[in-house]
């Protein structure tokens, strides 16, 4: 279009109707006798204008006048709302009132989002620049549907989500911490994954120090997630399921200790470990803020607590993993606390005795460990419209609003493969030796698995597992984590754990059931060896003289930037 005449344009637009006489006289006698119409008098005012002013072409104008009413829509799309502090503030209670609308029956995804699309339409309307609302909608339904495919089943292979991929470049600190400008959630950030987000002494302290912030008032409540760990592995290698990101590879126990020698200093240490680790569950145990999990990777069973606790909102996709079972390491007692939020009394035992098994998105569904599932390539919607939603005052109910929204279905789980037998064995079992001789009378391979597997452990440490499983059904949650640290302690003091130290399968005969129970004593040190984990170096964006991309490694050659 010519800026000549989008001038005319402009000028007919602006033109003083109703000051002219002539138009007025003229307009009055035609219309006299005619029902109101908005297009008969755009005609009148066009021939006026045309005849007296300067001429046009109508069907040219009212597409400049779609086009800037266009545009004008896009504004309002585009409008950062999140920055308006009176928008933000108005926005808990419209949120309230969608948590308190959606008991009444549940919303999918389109009716949140048109909520949210409404209240920004009215504030825009009402604060920056006035438009025709239900144009605007008929607008973006067009929009939307102009996008959607002809075929039925393209849901099942385009239009899946966004995803936005991530490098994996440290941060400038181990742990990043985003607060909200106004009020809303704290989102938290591991950050190191070329460490695995190792989980030292200096970390959970880091990490500490940022849950605390969740404390302030204009903070609702946490968003903890990572940027993962991800070993990518050659197509020809995919023959199976590769599970190649990490969230976490868990705390340091084995670097602990190959860096000790003596039975003394690695209890200590790794003692050392144990308690700075249950001093953050505790804090977010008691925490009045709710914590939310974006798991998109491998969950350390050792440091499973921090992500997977029962009052935690936690989120999943397909590269959510558990491997849960029992096997040896310097802390193999199972993560009782988290298995004690499990329904089913027959399934907690099993979990806590059974050969390690990966647990993923249907089984953690199932079992009470994950609350709701998306897919990797729709994380980042329901990121941001959980934080949208986190600005409400009840951020619990919001959030879960938000994320149910988004939930899909994970798939089948694998342990009802296998649920009546685990109820007819594993619940009825009085004691260990009862429990083992129905396996052996059972005799499948269901069975036999178990009992090859128990055949390589201490058979003291599994009927020490046996009775805290027994014993935690009337215990208090904190008891139940003092529990497992106990337990793990009392562990590294026998003979049993030296000799798997030495590699070793020749497990003691004399080692006592109730010695576990025992209070806890730890060798007179005032201090053990404490690892280190590798400095946080930040890696700063390149361009490759080559292709001219930006990257923090060469697109070319696949190596990392070095600082």
């Amino acid at each position: 279009m010519s800026t000549e005449m989008q001038s005319v344009f402009e000028a007919f637009d602006n033109y003083s109707w109703d000051s002219d006489p002539v138009f007025q006289a003229g307009y009055q006698s035609i219309m006299a006798s005619m029902p109101a119409d908005n297009t008969r008098l755009l005609k009148a005012k066009h021939f006026y204008f045309s005849k007296f002013q300067q001429s046009f072409d109508l069907d040219a104008y009212l597409q400049y006048e779609k086009e800037k009413k266009h545009e004008l829509y896009e504004r309002v799309e585009d409008y950062n709302y999140e920055n308006d502090e009176t928008f933000v503030k108005g926005l808990p209670e419209i949120i309230k009132g969608y948590v308190e609308q959606q008991k009444k029956g549940l919303w999918d995804k389109d009716k949140l989002e048109f909520e949210l699309r409404k209240a920004k339409a009215f504030y825009y309307h009402a604060k920056i620049e006035q438009f025709d609302i239900s144009d605007y909608f008929s607008y973006i339904t067009k929009k939307q549907d102009s996008k959607k495919p002809a075929c039925p089943f393209a849901n099942l292979w385009q239009n899946k989500g966004t995803v936005q991929t991530q490098d994996q470049t440290n941060g400038a600190s181990f742990v990043v911490a985003e607060e909200p400008k106004f009020t809303g959630a704290i989102k938290i950030t591991l950050s190191s994954p070329t460490s695995k987000n190792i989980l030292s002494i200096d970390r959970l302290d880091e990490l500490q120090r940022a849950i605390e912030k969740a404390n302030d008032d204009h903070i609702t409540c946490m968003f903890l997630t990572a940027t993962v760990y991800d070993s990518p592995i050659p197509s020809k290698e995919m023959i199976e399921t590769n599970d190649t990101k990490m969230i976490c590879c868990g705390l340091p126990y084995e670097e602990t200790s190959r860096l000790v020698s003596g039975s003394d200093l690695r209890q200590a240490s790794l003692f050392k470990i144990s308690s700075a680790y249950n001093d953050l569950v505790r804090t977010l145990l008691t925490s009045s803020k709710p914590t939310v999990c974006f798991l998109n990777g491998q969950i350390p069973l050792n440091a499973a607590h921090l992500f997977l606790l029962p009052k935690h909102i936690r989120l999943i996709t397909e590269h959510a993993l558990l491997n849960l079972g029992l096997d040896l390491s310097h802390s193999p007692i199972p993560p009782l606390y988290i298995l004690k939020s499990c329904s089913k009394a027959s399934v907690i035992l099993y979990l806590a005795l059974a050969p390690p098994v990966k647990l993923r998105g249907p089984e953690l569904l199932y079992l009470g460990l994950a609350d709701f599932f998306v897919p990797e390539l729709k994380l980042s919607d329901a990121f941001d419209t959980a934080r949208t939603m986190a600005i409400c005052r009840v951020p619990d109910q919001a959030v879960r609003l938000a994320l149910g929204t988004r939930h899909t279905y994970a798939g089948p789980n694998r342990i009802t493969v296998w649920q009546d037998q685990i109820e007819q064995v594993f619940e009825s079992a009085e004691s260990f030796e009862s429990l083992k001789s129905q396996l052996e009378s059972i005799h499948n391979k269901w069975a036999d698995t178990i009992l090859d597997h128990w055949n390589t452990l201490p058979p003291t440490l599994l009927k020490v597992i046996f009775r805290a499983v027994k014993q935690m059904d009337t215990m208090e949650s904190i008891d139940v984590l003092e529990l497992e640290q106990k337990l793990n302690a009392k562990w590294r003091q026998t003979e049993d754990y030296k000799e798997w130290l030495r590699s070793g399968k020749n497990w003691s005969d004399k080692e006592d059931v109730e010695f576990y129970f025992t209070d806890l004593t730890l060798p007179p040190l005032s201090d053990g060896v404490v690892y280190q984990a590798p400095a946080e170096q930040e890696s700063q964006a390149l361009v490759c003289p080559v292709t001219g991309q930006t990257a923090s490694s060469c697109p070319v050659a696949g190596v990392m930037n070095k600082v």
